[in-house]
């Protein structure tokens, strides 16, 4: 059976870090070794079919299994997201340890 990822990318049109981070997560998507099957899936937080749990989360935000990539949890309504990290965005080499985390435990 081949191991399989859900990598969810959340955001809001006009959030202005989600093109970045976007980026940032499909490069990492492309990092991912041979056998591992990775789904990518984008969710609009303000598309009114989008589940209302779902929308609690900031723009943007990466899940891998339904999991946040830091181990954030849910806010109250959607907002603004900053990462740590430098831009504000997760790099790619953070999200990439994100999957393997998730893979490895």
């Amino acid at each position: 059976m081949t191991p399989e990822l859900t990598v969810s990318f959340l955001y809001f049109d006009g959030c202005p870090l989600a093109p970045k981070a976007r980026d940032n997560v499909l490069a990492a998507i492309d990092r991912i070794e041979p056998g591992i099957q990775a789904h990518f899936e984008e969710v609009d937080l303000m598309a009114p079919d989008t589940p209302d749990d779902i929308k609690r989360w900031g723009s943007p935000t990466i899940l891998i299994n339904g999991e946040d990539i830091i181990g954030a949890e849910r806010g109250s309504a959607c907002s603004c997201r900053l990462y740590a990290s430098d831009g504000g965005v997760p790099t790619t080499r953070e999200i990439v340890a994100a999957i393997d985390r998730t893979r490895f435990g």
